[in-house]
């Protein structure tokens, strides 16, 4: 099957409908019209339901979406090994990450990959929950929790912070310091939107959850470190300085041994660790920078 076409049909499906891929393409939409056509002639059945408000997979699109990608990254795979063979590692690393890195922790990363894979091109996408975009074309996912599957998924944690409530010695000094789970439920609180996880409820580190009624809720640690920092309120915020605002005093830690968990982030490819030097090259870097 021509893997042209095939990025074509895949780029269709991820666009939801042909004049999204053309704008992705950067092709006219009747020159994506025309290669689905040819598509759907070669493989002898229709592989897309054409709506006016899109598109929608029939039973033999969703075999060659599940099928062909595999099939497309191969191809992709198979041509960095035989540029990095011929001394020419060049090529794209798309990667997958959630919104909320730390600055300088993501500049370093970065900063590094560059330095050691200078004719590697990098192509960051932030999304909310990296996890809940496996569908996708990537060759590396940054991401919390468990790797989609233990087998055919390469992982490693890079990065493990524990996670306590803290506020500053202003807020502190101003509504008191809660001395048990009862006194902090009566607090400002400031909620943290991490991927697959409730702003509104804090674990117990003795096991269950409580609930708080976060007056602000967001993805961005940063802001509401910085609220913090200000008096805002109570957060459930990392123990590492990589989280903490530039120049801002660092929080106070509260109920060290009553809320709270551990923040892991991992780096994940769904390539066979072996099969990809573009995944594989990252990966070292990575591993070599940021491991814990």
């Amino acid at each position: 099957m021509d893997t042209e076409k095939l990025k074509v049909f895949l780029q269709i499906v991820e666009s939801g409908s042909i004049q999204g891929a053309a704008r992705t393409l950067n092709a006219t939409r009747s020159s994506v019209r025309r290669t689905l056509d040819e598509l759907e002639a070669q493989a002898g059945a229709a592989l897309l339901h054409r709506d006016p408000v899109g598109v929608r997979l029939t039973a033999g699109g969703a075999v060659l979406l599940e099928r062909g990608r595999p099939l497309l990254e191969s191809s992709r795979a198979l041509l960095a090994d035989v540029r990095a063979a011929s001394g020419e590692a060049t090529g794209t690393i798309r990667i997958l990450e959630p919104v909320g890195l730390p600055v300088a922790w993501h500049a370093q990363l970065m900063l590094a990959l560059h330095l050691a894979l200078p004719n590697q091109r990098l192509v960051i996408r932030h999304v909310e929950n990296p996890l809940a975009h496996l569908h996708e074309s990537f060759e590396l996912m940054i991401h919390e929790g468990e790797p989609p599957d233990r087998v055919t998924w390469f992982s490693r944690i890079v990065f493990q912070a524990p996670l306590r409530p803290a506020a500053s010695r202003g807020y502190l000094a101003r509504r008191g310091i809660p001395r048990d789970v009862a006194e902090l439920a009566g607090h400002e609180t400031l909620g943290w939107k991490r991927p697959g996880q409730a702003a509104d409820t804090w674990p117990l580190l003795a096991g269950g959850a409580m609930t708080v009624a976060p007056w602000i809720t967001s993805t961005d640690p940063f802001l509401l470190g910085t609220l913090a920092a200000e008096g805002g309120g109570i957060m459930l915020a990392p123990r590492t300085p990589l989280f903490e605002a530039p120049g801002a005093e660092p929080l106070v830690p509260l109920l060290e041994d009553q809320v709270g968990t551990d923040l892991v982030i991992r780096v994940s490819t769904p390539f066979p660790i072996r099969s990809d030097s573009r995944a594989r090259d990252t990966l070292r870097v990575i591993l070599a920078q940021l491991t814990i």
